[in-house]
């Protein structure tokens, strides 16, 4: 119940004439955090008049609220830092206080109707703080006046030690209600007032002992001016606690200044540095596993919204990275992220395939903008329907042509149906048609339509990936199959007589996919040898399945000659070996087919067959002002690599078509050591899916997390919302902010 106390509201809605919306909160089994989270709400929807019932030791009430018609009574007894940095409030507690109450306080009143701890008003610039009975140590250390601002403290009885000890600016006042003579700021020697040098402190009805005045600290006859304002201080003070005045008035006055300038500047040392010359900088870097994919997939960012609840945005976002976040990200992906990923030195990575077969996106494309513009794509595989999902979704009129007779690339057309199912890879397909992307299947482009294509549209993007397989030059190579048309036949339910024993030479996903086929037409796993010149490259945990099963690795070796039923390999060492073998499958990656390009750009592709681009780094422009080139037709990449490519290629065309300068995307990786995974519990891997947002590090990724906010030893940092502002007047560049921020995303840096 509010006690003694009609005054102090009353006069506060008088003199700031707003509208008290008044509110009730009951703080009983409150953490601190939910409880000034809490009070912040209330404040922010409008309430100016809160009343907290049964608190109970909660830190913090009222840190760094500026909100002045804001008004808080406390009942019971609130924790150590109350009003910490506070600006504007005002706060009465009806019951005792404990330690650090108004440190850095910058304006705004605190009144406390009992007694209170030590280390009160600690570098306190501005407001008011009463106290009605006794205060403990170190009372008004460091209070200063700030610009126009001056801060006030009474305390109704009596002190501890170090009352006003190196005090910069302000008034403290000392009432000694009970008029004791002993005992009234201490009894230490030479304690009171050390190292003042601003301000001044004013005591009632004491006598202070001669020892116990600090250096720097001199007696000083009060003024009328003095008297005056401590008299119109103290009437405040007594009428907000319904005290008589006149009996603490009508009582000798003690004053006490700085002899002169600061006593102790050569020897001062603070808590911490204040002559860093820094400040903090709040950087957002990219994470390790976006660094790391070649797609530019922003998971950490992705599962900051997914652990705010905006799954909304979190969706949005993929949307911008990539088309294909649910076949490519969920199945055929080697998940170099992963391998990037910091959690991983903790437990396990997190899991990115689950998460995007989890997260999966079945509503449309939202379409960004509305420009006007025909383009045309040759190759319907990753890298052309990437460009062509990008520009449409800028408004541009789209269409995609593509010999095969769906779309998909080698994704449609080499991958394995386990690997990715065709009704997977359908499903982000139909998202790019969605948009309004045309795609003309069964539609060979020859040097004549090409350049009917290219007279009709704005822009022509070349994409046909690479479908021309490597034979590898050894005697009786006419004997040897090219894999990837192995594959296109298996996968468009084509036969294909292998015999008894198959070879397959190279070990990468493609050679991978090879030998499931080959199984699923019945060749025995223990008939198949696999042969490289390196480790094989394929998934490695495929690779270690398969050699269970039966099949063979060999590397690093080399093909010397294929016979009519045999192949001839030679180790490192030279030495030959006879391998049995009815088939022969080359997986040694492919060239393109750029026949049907004007032979002003085929003067660039290399004795390989593959595209350079002949002007700067980071560009797919040919020399042909309205042609651009990408995908595997560049050079061979992962199906992650080259739609990373083809959104840049994306946005370069956009930007030549409105006139802009293309500025290519870059990544800015944070530095491994500003990111701490020993500080981190493992967690157990039976962990759901869904709790992976809360596994992340979100390294270089700022969450919110307000951690900053609550190491920061003078409440320098507030964030409202997104922004997050720093106070340089209180800031001292010690670094405590950066050293708590777990995503490494606060750096130091020059003021």
């Amino acid at each position: 119940m509010k006690k003694n106390y009609p005054s102090l509201e009353s006069s506060m809605q008088e003199n700031r004439k707003v509208h008290t919306t008044r509110c009730r909160l009951d703080a009983k089994g409150m953490h601190y955090k939910d409880l000034n989270g809490k009070i912040r709400e209330l404040a922010d929807s409008g309430v100016t008049h809160i009343i907290v019932k049964n608190v109970r030791g909660q830190r913090y009430i009222g840190s760094g609220i500026t909100n002045e018609n804001l008004f808080i009574e406390i009942e019971g007894v609130p924790g150590e830092d109350l009003g910490y940095g506070m600006g504007g409030a005002t706060i009465v507690v009806h019951g005792h206080g404990q330690n650090a109450i108004a440190n850095t306080m910058d304006s705004g009143k605190i009144v406390v109707h009992g007694l209170a701890g030590d280390a009160l008003a600690y570098g306190m610039r501005g407001g008011k703080l009463f106290v009605r009975d006794d205060v403990g140590y170190r009372v008004g250390i460091h209070m200063k006046a700030y610009k126009k601002k001056v801060p006030i403290v009474v305390v109704g009885g009596t002190s501890g030690d170090f009352l006003g000890e190196y005090m910069a600016g302000g008034t403290l006042i000392l009432l000694n209600r009970g008029n004791s003579r002993n005992l009234v700021c201490g009894a230490a020697d030479k304690t009171l007032a050390t190292g003042i040098h601003g301000g001044e402190i004013f005591i009632f009805g004491y006598e202070i002992p001669p020892d116990l005045l600090g250096i720097g600290a001199t007696h000083m006859a009060p003024t009328e001016g003095d008297r005056k304002m401590v008299f119109g201080v103290v009437k405040e003070f007594a009428n907000d606690f319904s005290f008589d005045v006149q009996p603490l008035i009508n009582r000798e006055l003690v004053k006490i200044a700085p002899k002169g300038s600061r006593p102790f500047a050569k020897f001062y040392c603070p808590a911490y540095p204040v002559n860093t010359n820094l400040k903090p900088e709040r950087r957002e870097m990219t994470s390790p596993c976006e660094a790391a994919c070649p797609a530019g997939v922003p998971t950490g960012r992705f599962l900051r919204y997914i652990r705010q609840g905006q799954n909304d945005k979190a969706l949005e976002l993929l949307d911008e990275a990539t088309p294909f976040r649910y076949s490519c990200c969920g199945f055929i992906c080697p998940h170099l992220c992963m391998s990037a990923c910091t959690r991983g030195k903790v437990d396990f990575p997190l899991r990115t395939a689950e998460l995007a077969k989890k997260y999966r996106i079945d509503d449309p494309p939202p379409q960004i903008g509305n420009f006007q513009g025909k383009i045309s794509v040759i190759g319907a595989g990753p890298a052309g329907l990437t460009v062509a999902y990008h520009l449409a979704r800028l408004g541009y009129k789209v269409t995609v042509y593509d010999a095969a007779d769906r779309p998909g690339g080698k994704m449609y057309q080499t991958m394995s149906r386990t690997r990715l199912p065709l009704e997977d890879l359908d499903h982000d397909i139909k998202r790019i048609m969605a948009l309004g992307v045309k795609i003309m299947t069964k539609t060979v482009v020859d040097r004549k339509i090409f350049a009917k294509i290219l007279k009709e549209s704005d822009y022509v993007v070349v994409a046909t990936g690479a479908h021309r397989a490597l034979i590898p030059p050894v005697k009786g190579n006419e004997r040897i199959h090219a894999g990837i048309d192995f594959l296109k036949a298996y996968n468009c339910g084509e036969s294909f007589r292998l015999g008894e024993k198959l070879l397959i030479i190279g070990g990468g996903d493609a050679g991978i996919d090879g030998i499931e086929a080959a199984m699923n037409l019945g060749m025995k796993s223990d008939n198949i040898i696999v042969i490289d010149i390196k480790t094989p490259s394929g998934n490695k945990e495929e690779i270690k399945k398969l050699e269970n099963m039966g099949v063979t690795f060999k590397y690093p070796v080399f093909l010397d000659e294929v016979t009519g039923d045999s192949a001839i390999i030679k180790t490192g060492l030279s030495q030959r070996e006879t391998i049995r073998a009815d088939t022969v499958l080359a997986f040694i990656n492919e060239r393109p087919a750029l026949d049907f390009l004007p032979e002003e750009i085929l003067k660039v592709v290399d004795e390989r067959g593959f595209f350079k681009a002949p002007m700067e780094n980071f560009s797919f422009r040919t020399s042909n002002p309205a042609i651009s080139i990408v995908g595997d037709v560049n050079s061979l990449g992962l199906v992650t690599t080259n739609i990373g490519r083809a959104r840049e290629c994306a946005r370069e065309v956009h930007a030549v078509l409105q006139g802009e300068q293309y500025v290519p995307v870059k990544k800015n990786p944070i530095c491994s050591a500003d990111l701490h995974p020993e500080r981190c519990v493992p967690q157990d891997p039976s962990l759901r899916i869904e709790e992976e947002s809360a596994r992340c590090l979100h390294c270089g990724v700022c969450i919110q997390c307000d951690k900053c906010v609550e190491a920061c030893p003078r409440h320098a940092i507030v964030r409202e919302g997104d922004d997050f502002t720093v106070d340089l007047t209180l800031c001292g560049g010690c670094g405590t902010c950066a050293a708590a921020c777990e995503g490494g995303v606060i750096k130091m840096v020059q003021r």
